[in-house]
């Protein structure tokens, strides 16, 4: 034992904080992870599929929600949260890059991709206008608006990493993609027979404008298979948008700092949108097994998963409904500005 102690005891500096650092994030990584399994398994219940299909990611911050108001979580699971909702949260989006293919991107044609542009600029525009006009912090009108136009969940914690909002914005934002996005999965294949909407502008309607990539396939494929297809390609078309927005609304925001005298927030280029951009190569150029791409699309699902839990966990309710009626104003306003001026785009493209 002595033996022991005392060779634990020599081990370098580094390699004793990594010990520590581990043993303090490992409770919090623990229970963040195992509710992203529960998680999979509420979402993959048959009973809730047929009243309303919701995404383990969508799951996972509701239980994260609800255990945080519903029960009082011991301080040593507080590191792990936040370690889980950092870290694995960009792991997430870096590997969100294996579901990208440029040459699937450019499928949807010039037309298209003019359409997916369009809609995603100037619904991110409105929202900051819009927002101003509602007396909302810039922070939130910018997540809530690139959450709407660009990919929901994922497009708001990426785009925290560039100006970094506070916690109930995020939430707010989260919240506002949310309910909207599973309104839109619904309404869409409801509306569109009463519009008389071929395949093809059903596709880019729904691809160009319902918020999440789960929900605009879910919609896509509940007109026919053809049309889930085409959906997701549009789809995919706004996620690589990603990139673009984040490096224009990093510029943005230090130029907004320095215009007002305040003291900058925002970070450099995130690193890990960079790596989103080399891993979208990777998949669009590199040939790789099967069996591997698909192990890391479910690795990037459960890294996911995990990190919308540990955000519902540190999620305080009573903050984000502090915020009033004016989130969801805002919400519903560049949800209804994104479907409309989508589905005009659409009709002319069909």
């Amino acid at each position: 034992m002595r033996m022991s102690l005392s060779v634990a005891s020599s081990l370098p500096i580094p390699f004793r904080q990594a010990s520590n650092r581990l043993a303090s994030v490992l409770p919090g990584l623990m229970l963040c992870l195992g509710l992203a399994g529960l998680s999979y398994v509420i979402s993959a219940w048959p009973a809730l599929n047929r009243v309303v299909p919701l995404s383990a990611l969508t799951v996972g911050i509701l239980v994260g929600v609800l255990l945080r108001l519903c029960v009082a979580l011991p301080a040593q699971v507080e590191p792990g949260i936040r370690w889980t909702l950092h870290y694995l949260l960009r792991a997430g989006i870096v590997l969100l890059g294996f579901r990208v293919v440029v040459q699937d991107l450019l499928s949807v044609g010039l037309g298209g991709l003019v359409l997916v542009t369009t809609a995603v600029v100037s619904t991110i525009v409105l929202a900051i206008a819009l927002g101003r006009l509602l007396g909302l912090p810039d922070t939130l009108s910018v997540l809530v608006g690139c959450g709407t136009g660009i990919c929901g969940a994922s497009a708001v914690v990426a785009v925290d990493g560039v100006i970094r909002a506070r916690e109930q914005d995020v939430a707010c934002a989260i919240a506002m993609v949310t309910v909207f996005g599973t309104i839109a999965m619904f309404a869409y294949p409801a509306i569109a027979p009463h519009i008389g909407l071929s395949e093809a502008a059903y596709s880019a309607w729904a691809g160009s404008s319902i918020h999440e990539v789960a929900q605009a396939v879910a919609a896509g494929f509940a007109f026919d298979d053809a049309a889930g297809v085409q959906a997701s390609l549009y789809k995919l078309s706004r996620v690589a948008l990603l990139v673009p927005a984040c490096a224009v609304l990093a510029v943005w925001w230090r130029r907004r700092a320095a215009t007002r005298g305040e003291n900058d927030r925002a970070s450099p280029f995130p690193l890990f949108v960079a790596l989103f951009v080399v891993v979208v190569g990777l998949n669009s150029w590199v040939s790789m097994p099967t069996q591997l791409h698909a192990g890391l699309l479910r690795v990037d699902a459960a890294l996911l998963a995990a990190a919308m839990v540990a955000m519902g966990l540190q999620t305080r309710l009573s903050a984000v409904l502090g915020l009033g009626w004016r989130p969801l104003a805002l919400g519903l306003a560049v949800a209804i500005w994104i479907s409309a001026i989508s589905l005009g785009g659409a009709v002319l493209l069909g």
